[in-house]
Protein backbone atom coordinates (compact mmCIF):
# COMPACT_ATOMS: atom_id res chain seq x y z
CA UNK A 1 0.00 0.00 0.00
CA UNK A 2 1.36 3.42 -0.91
CA UNK A 3 1.85 5.99 1.88
CA UNK A 4 2.04 8.85 -0.59
CA UNK A 5 -0.18 11.73 0.54
CA UNK A 6 -1.93 14.13 -1.79
CA UNK A 7 -0.17 17.47 -1.88
CA UNK A 8 -2.20 20.65 -1.89
CA UNK A 9 -1.16 23.99 -3.36
CA UNK A 10 -2.57 27.44 -2.72
CA UNK A 11 -3.82 27.38 -6.32
CA UNK A 12 -6.37 24.78 -5.17
CA UNK A 13 -7.94 27.34 -2.81
CA UNK A 14 -10.72 28.55 -5.10
CA UNK A 15 -11.86 25.01 -5.86
CA UNK A 16 -11.81 24.22 -2.14
CA UNK A 17 -13.98 27.27 -1.42
CA UNK A 18 -16.45 26.28 -4.15
CA UNK A 19 -16.62 22.76 -2.70
CA UNK A 20 -17.36 24.21 0.77
CA UNK A 21 -14.16 22.81 2.26
CA UNK A 22 -12.78 24.19 5.54
CA UNK A 23 -9.93 26.72 5.15
CA UNK A 24 -7.85 28.00 8.06
CA UNK A 25 -5.63 31.09 7.83
CA UNK A 26 -2.87 30.77 10.45
CA UNK A 27 -1.32 34.21 9.93
CA UNK A 28 -1.53 36.97 12.54
CA UNK A 29 -4.91 38.80 12.76
CA UNK A 30 -3.53 42.01 11.25
CA UNK A 31 -2.33 40.06 8.18
CA UNK A 32 -5.71 38.33 7.86
CA UNK A 33 -7.58 41.63 8.11
CA UNK A 34 -5.55 43.16 5.28
CA UNK A 35 -6.84 40.46 2.95
CA UNK A 36 -7.65 36.74 3.03
CA UNK A 37 -9.27 33.96 1.05
CA UNK A 38 -13.06 34.08 1.16
CA UNK A 39 -14.68 31.94 3.88
CA UNK A 40 -11.37 31.19 5.63
CA UNK A 41 -11.32 31.27 9.43
CA UNK A 42 -8.35 32.78 11.27
CA UNK A 43 -6.38 31.32 14.18
CA UNK A 44 -2.75 32.36 14.47
CA UNK A 45 -0.23 29.51 14.53
CA UNK A 46 1.02 31.03 17.79
CA UNK A 47 -2.40 30.51 19.40
CA UNK A 48 -3.53 27.32 17.72
CA UNK A 49 -2.75 24.94 20.60
CA UNK A 50 -4.80 27.10 22.98
CA UNK A 51 -7.75 27.33 20.56
CA UNK A 52 -8.08 23.74 19.32
CA UNK A 53 -11.64 23.53 20.61
CA UNK A 54 -12.67 26.14 18.03
CA UNK A 55 -11.65 23.90 15.13
CA UNK A 56 -13.74 21.10 13.55
CA UNK A 57 -12.48 17.58 14.15
CA UNK A 58 -14.96 16.11 11.69
CA UNK A 59 -13.61 18.02 8.66
CA UNK A 60 -10.29 18.14 6.81
CA UNK A 61 -8.58 21.44 7.65
CA UNK A 62 -6.86 23.13 4.70
CA UNK A 63 -4.23 25.42 6.25
CA UNK A 64 -2.45 28.35 4.65
CA UNK A 65 -0.16 31.19 5.79
CA UNK A 66 1.78 33.87 3.92
CA UNK A 67 4.45 31.68 2.31
CA UNK A 68 3.95 28.15 3.60
CA UNK A 69 6.29 27.71 6.56
CA UNK A 70 3.86 28.70 9.30
CA UNK A 71 1.21 26.57 7.60
CA UNK A 72 3.48 23.53 7.78
CA UNK A 73 4.07 24.15 11.50
CA UNK A 74 0.33 24.51 12.11
CA UNK A 75 -0.37 21.22 10.31
CA UNK A 76 2.15 19.42 12.56
CA UNK A 77 0.40 20.79 15.65
CA UNK A 78 -3.05 19.84 14.35
CA UNK A 79 -2.02 16.30 13.39
CA UNK A 80 -0.39 15.83 16.78
CA UNK A 81 -3.75 16.65 18.32
CA UNK A 82 -5.78 14.27 16.18
CA UNK A 83 -6.92 16.60 13.36
CA UNK A 84 -6.92 15.80 9.66
CA UNK A 85 -4.97 18.74 8.24
CA UNK A 86 -3.03 19.64 5.09
CA UNK A 87 -0.94 22.66 4.13
CA UNK A 88 -1.67 24.74 1.01
CA UNK A 89 1.90 25.17 -0.21
CA UNK A 90 3.42 28.59 -1.03
CA UNK A 91 0.65 30.48 0.77
CA UNK A 92 -1.26 33.69 0.34
CA UNK A 93 1.57 35.61 -1.34
CA UNK A 94 1.49 33.16 -4.26
CA UNK A 95 -2.33 33.29 -4.28
CA UNK A 96 -2.39 37.04 -4.83
CA UNK A 97 0.75 37.07 -6.95
CA UNK A 98 1.65 40.52 -5.63
CA UNK A 99 5.05 39.82 -4.12
CA UNK A 100 7.84 37.31 -4.37
CA UNK A 101 8.71 34.59 -1.88
CA UNK A 102 11.56 35.45 0.49
CA UNK A 103 14.76 33.47 0.21
CA UNK A 104 16.51 31.89 3.19
CA UNK A 105 18.41 35.08 3.96
CA UNK A 106 15.15 36.99 4.29
CA UNK A 107 15.75 39.22 1.26
CA UNK A 108 12.56 40.34 -0.54
CA UNK A 109 11.90 42.25 -3.72
CA UNK A 110 8.68 43.81 -4.98
CA UNK A 111 8.08 42.69 -8.56
CA UNK A 112 7.63 46.29 -9.65
CA UNK A 113 10.96 47.42 -8.19
CA UNK A 114 13.27 44.39 -8.38
CA UNK A 115 15.50 46.22 -10.88
CA UNK A 116 15.58 49.49 -8.91
CA UNK A 117 19.02 50.38 -7.61
CA UNK A 118 19.55 51.31 -3.99
CA UNK A 119 20.28 55.02 -3.70
CA UNK A 120 23.70 55.70 -2.11
CA UNK A 121 22.23 58.94 -0.72
CA UNK A 122 19.30 57.24 0.99
CA UNK A 123 18.20 58.42 4.43
CA UNK A 124 19.76 56.16 7.08
CA UNK A 125 18.09 55.53 10.43
CA UNK A 126 19.67 53.66 13.35
CA UNK A 127 16.97 52.03 15.49
CA UNK A 128 18.98 49.29 17.20
CA UNK A 129 17.63 48.45 20.62
CA UNK A 130 14.11 49.68 19.90
CA UNK A 131 11.44 47.07 20.56
CA UNK A 132 8.07 46.59 18.86
CA UNK A 133 6.30 48.78 17.81
CA UNK A 134 9.16 51.34 17.99
CA UNK A 135 10.92 50.45 14.70
CA UNK A 136 7.64 50.44 12.76
CA UNK A 137 6.65 53.82 14.17
CA UNK A 138 10.07 55.18 13.20
CA UNK A 139 9.63 53.92 9.61
CA UNK A 140 6.18 55.48 9.45
CA UNK A 141 7.54 58.80 10.73
CA UNK A 142 10.53 59.00 8.36
CA UNK A 143 8.62 57.82 5.28
CA UNK A 144 6.03 60.51 5.94
CA UNK A 145 8.73 63.14 5.43
CA UNK A 146 10.10 61.68 2.17
CA UNK A 147 9.05 62.48 -1.39
CA UNK A 148 7.95 59.71 -3.79
CA UNK A 149 11.01 57.96 -5.18
CA UNK A 150 13.20 58.67 -2.14
CA UNK A 151 14.62 55.80 -0.13
CA UNK A 152 15.41 55.10 3.51
CA UNK A 153 17.45 52.44 5.28
CA UNK A 154 16.70 51.37 8.84
CA UNK A 155 18.80 49.11 11.05
CA UNK A 156 17.09 47.32 13.95
CA UNK A 157 17.78 44.47 16.38
CA UNK A 158 14.17 43.25 16.64
CA UNK A 159 13.99 40.24 14.26
CA UNK A 160 10.18 40.34 14.23
CA UNK A 161 10.57 43.57 12.26
CA UNK A 162 11.34 41.53 9.12
CA UNK A 163 7.71 40.45 8.77
CA UNK A 164 6.23 43.58 10.36
CA UNK A 165 7.79 45.90 7.78
CA UNK A 166 6.65 43.70 4.88
CA UNK A 167 3.05 43.87 6.09
CA UNK A 168 3.39 47.65 6.60
CA UNK A 169 4.79 48.15 3.09
CA UNK A 170 2.01 46.12 1.48
CA UNK A 171 -0.62 48.06 3.38
CA UNK A 172 0.82 51.51 2.63
CA UNK A 173 1.84 50.82 -0.97
CA UNK A 174 5.58 51.40 -0.54
CA UNK A 175 8.37 49.08 -1.74
CA UNK A 176 10.97 47.04 0.11
CA UNK A 177 14.23 46.90 -1.83
CA UNK A 178 16.18 45.02 0.79
CA UNK A 179 15.22 43.05 3.92
CA UNK A 180 18.19 41.17 5.33
CA UNK A 181 19.25 39.60 8.60
CA UNK A 182 22.94 40.10 9.29
CA UNK A 183 24.31 38.54 12.48
CA UNK A 184 22.37 40.28 15.26
CA UNK A 185 20.70 42.98 13.13
CA UNK A 186 18.04 43.49 10.48
CA UNK A 187 18.71 45.96 7.66
CA UNK A 188 15.77 47.15 5.57
CA UNK A 189 15.77 49.57 2.62
CA UNK A 190 12.42 51.02 1.55
CA UNK A 191 11.36 53.29 -1.29
CA UNK A 192 8.42 55.66 -0.99
CA UNK A 193 5.85 55.30 -3.78
CA UNK A 194 3.18 57.74 -4.88
CA UNK A 195 -0.38 56.77 -3.86
CA UNK A 196 -1.99 54.41 -6.35
CA UNK A 197 -5.36 52.79 -6.77
CA UNK A 198 -5.29 49.27 -5.41
CA UNK A 199 -5.28 46.61 -8.07
CA UNK A 200 -8.00 43.99 -7.78
CA UNK A 201 -7.05 40.34 -7.98
CA UNK A 202 -8.30 38.51 -11.06
CA UNK A 203 -10.04 35.16 -10.74
CA UNK A 204 -9.53 34.83 -6.98
CA UNK A 205 -12.12 34.87 -4.22
CA UNK A 206 -10.58 37.47 -1.93
CA UNK A 207 -12.38 39.54 0.68
CA UNK A 208 -12.27 43.33 0.49
CA UNK A 209 -11.93 44.64 4.01
CA UNK A 210 -12.75 47.91 5.74
CA UNK A 211 -9.96 50.01 7.09
CA UNK A 212 -10.65 50.78 10.73
CA UNK A 213 -9.67 49.21 14.04
CA UNK A 214 -11.56 49.42 17.31
CA UNK A 215 -10.89 47.95 20.72
CA UNK A 216 -12.66 47.91 24.05
CA UNK A 217 -10.10 48.34 26.85
CA UNK A 218 -11.87 46.85 29.86
CA UNK A 219 -8.83 45.73 31.84
CA UNK A 220 -6.89 47.95 34.22
CA UNK A 221 -3.78 45.73 34.15
CA UNK A 222 -0.57 47.33 32.92
CA UNK A 223 0.49 44.42 30.70
CA UNK A 224 -2.89 44.27 28.97
CA UNK A 225 -2.91 48.03 28.51
CA UNK A 226 0.57 47.80 26.96
CA UNK A 227 -0.68 45.18 24.51
CA UNK A 228 -3.64 47.36 23.54
CA UNK A 229 -1.44 50.39 22.80
CA UNK A 230 1.12 48.31 20.88
CA UNK A 231 -1.69 47.08 18.62
CA UNK A 232 -3.28 50.53 18.38
CA UNK A 233 -0.10 52.35 17.37
CA UNK A 234 0.85 49.57 14.97
CA UNK A 235 -2.57 49.67 13.31
CA UNK A 236 -2.47 53.46 13.09
CA UNK A 237 0.98 53.40 11.47
CA UNK A 238 -0.50 51.09 8.82
CA UNK A 239 -3.09 53.70 7.95
CA UNK A 240 -6.05 52.43 9.94
CA UNK A 241 -8.46 54.72 11.80
CA UNK A 242 -8.16 53.50 15.39
CA UNK A 243 -10.64 53.97 18.24
CA UNK A 244 -9.93 52.79 21.79
CA UNK A 245 -13.00 52.64 24.02
CA UNK A 246 -12.05 52.66 27.73
CA UNK A 247 -14.63 51.28 30.12
CA UNK A 248 -14.79 50.27 33.80
CA UNK A 249 -11.28 49.34 35.07
CA UNK A 250 -9.80 50.43 31.76
CA UNK A 251 -10.55 54.05 32.70
CA UNK A 252 -7.59 53.91 35.09
CA UNK A 253 -5.28 53.63 32.06
CA UNK A 254 -6.18 57.12 30.85
CA UNK A 255 -6.17 58.94 34.19
CA UNK A 256 -4.26 62.21 34.32
CA UNK A 257 -1.47 62.04 36.95
CA UNK A 258 -1.64 65.86 37.19
CA UNK A 259 -5.39 66.01 37.77
CA UNK A 260 -6.56 68.17 40.68
CA UNK A 261 -7.46 66.40 43.89
CA UNK A 262 -11.16 65.83 44.48
CA UNK A 263 -13.07 65.98 47.74
CA UNK A 264 -15.37 62.99 47.34
CA UNK A 265 -17.61 61.35 49.90
CA UNK A 266 -19.08 57.93 50.62
CA UNK A 267 -18.64 55.20 48.03
CA UNK A 268 -17.17 57.67 45.52
CA UNK A 269 -14.33 58.35 47.95
CA UNK A 270 -13.84 54.61 48.56
CA UNK A 271 -13.58 53.91 44.83
CA UNK A 272 -11.06 56.71 44.34
CA UNK A 273 -8.88 55.49 47.21
CA UNK A 274 -8.78 51.90 45.95
CA UNK A 275 -8.07 52.59 42.29
CA UNK A 276 -4.69 53.44 40.67
CA UNK A 277 -4.03 57.15 40.18
CA UNK A 278 -2.54 56.88 36.66
CA UNK A 279 -1.10 54.50 34.05
CA UNK A 280 2.27 54.32 35.81
CA UNK A 281 0.58 52.96 38.96
CA UNK A 282 -1.31 50.10 37.32
CA UNK A 283 -0.81 46.53 38.59
CA UNK A 284 0.09 43.63 36.29
CA UNK A 285 -2.24 40.69 35.71
CA UNK A 286 0.14 38.01 37.03
CA UNK A 287 2.83 38.08 39.74
CA UNK A 288 1.93 41.60 40.84
CA UNK A 289 3.21 40.86 44.35
CA UNK A 290 1.63 43.93 45.97
CA UNK A 291 3.09 46.24 43.33
CA UNK A 292 6.62 44.82 43.24
CA UNK A 293 5.91 42.94 40.01
CA UNK A 294 4.77 46.15 38.33
CA UNK A 295 7.99 47.92 39.31
CA UNK A 296 10.03 44.96 38.08
CA UNK A 297 8.40 44.88 34.66
CA UNK A 298 8.82 48.65 34.29
CA UNK A 299 12.51 48.28 35.13
CA UNK A 300 12.95 45.47 32.58
CA UNK A 301 11.09 47.49 29.92
CA UNK A 302 13.40 50.45 30.48
CA UNK A 303 16.47 48.23 30.31
CA UNK A 304 15.24 46.61 27.08
CA UNK A 305 14.39 50.03 25.59
CA UNK A 306 10.65 49.32 25.46
CA UNK A 307 8.53 52.45 25.79
CA UNK A 308 6.75 52.86 29.11
CA UNK A 309 2.94 52.79 29.01
CA UNK A 310 2.79 56.55 29.57
CA UNK A 311 5.06 57.11 26.56
CA UNK A 312 2.95 54.76 24.42
CA UNK A 313 -0.16 56.73 25.32
CA UNK A 314 1.57 59.97 24.24
CA UNK A 315 2.69 58.40 20.95
CA UNK A 316 -0.80 57.07 20.28
CA UNK A 317 -2.21 60.56 20.80
CA UNK A 318 0.34 62.13 18.45
CA UNK A 319 -0.44 59.52 15.79
CA UNK A 320 -4.13 60.38 16.01
CA UNK A 321 -5.48 57.34 17.85
CA UNK A 322 -8.96 58.23 19.10
CA UNK A 323 -9.37 57.50 22.82
CA UNK A 324 -12.93 57.47 24.15
CA UNK A 325 -13.96 57.21 27.81
CA UNK A 326 -17.28 55.47 28.52
CA UNK A 327 -19.39 58.05 30.35
CA UNK A 328 -21.62 55.42 31.96
CA UNK A 329 -18.58 53.65 33.43
CA UNK A 330 -17.18 57.00 34.59
CA UNK A 331 -20.34 57.59 36.58
CA UNK A 332 -20.22 54.13 38.19
CA UNK A 333 -16.51 54.36 38.97
CA UNK A 334 -16.83 57.93 40.33
CA UNK A 335 -14.40 59.41 37.81
CA UNK A 336 -14.88 63.01 36.66
CA UNK A 337 -13.91 64.39 33.24
CA UNK A 338 -11.05 66.50 34.58
CA UNK A 339 -9.47 63.40 36.19
CA UNK A 340 -8.71 61.96 32.74
CA UNK A 341 -6.06 62.97 30.23
CA UNK A 342 -6.94 66.14 28.30
CA UNK A 343 -6.85 64.39 24.91
CA UNK A 344 -9.61 61.90 25.82
CA UNK A 345 -13.03 62.04 24.17
CA UNK A 346 -16.27 61.11 25.93
CA UNK A 347 -19.05 58.93 24.65
CA UNK A 348 -21.23 55.87 25.09
CA UNK A 349 -21.60 52.50 23.43
CA UNK A 350 -23.14 54.16 20.37
CA UNK A 351 -19.88 56.00 19.75
CA UNK A 352 -17.94 52.75 19.89
CA UNK A 353 -20.38 50.80 17.71
CA UNK A 354 -20.45 53.59 15.14
CA UNK A 355 -16.68 53.39 14.74
CA UNK A 356 -16.72 49.57 14.92
CA UNK A 357 -18.96 49.45 11.82
CA UNK A 358 -16.09 50.91 9.80
CA UNK A 359 -13.54 48.52 11.27
CA UNK A 360 -12.14 45.18 10.22
CA UNK A 361 -10.26 44.65 13.48
CA UNK A 362 -12.36 44.66 16.68
CA UNK A 363 -10.77 43.58 19.96
CA UNK A 364 -11.85 43.27 23.60
CA UNK A 365 -8.95 43.61 26.04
Amino acid sequence: MSNTQTKYHINDADQLVEANKYLLDVREPFEYEMGHIAEADNVSVNEIEERLEELPKDRKIHVYCQRGKRGASAVEILKRNGFDAVNLEEGYSAYTGKYDIADEAGETADAATENVEIDPNRVKVEASGLQCPGPLLKVNEVMGELEPGQQMEITVTDFGFCTDVEAWARKTGHSILKNEKSEDKVIVVLQKNAPQAKAEGEGHQMVETKDGATMVVFSGDMDKALASFIIATGAKSMGKDVTMFFTFWGLNVIKDPNAPKKNKAGLDKAFSMMMPKSASKLPISNMNMFGLGSKMIQYVMKKKKVDALTEMIEKADKLGVKMVACTMSMDIMAIDEDELLPNVNFGGVGTYLGDAENGNLNLFI
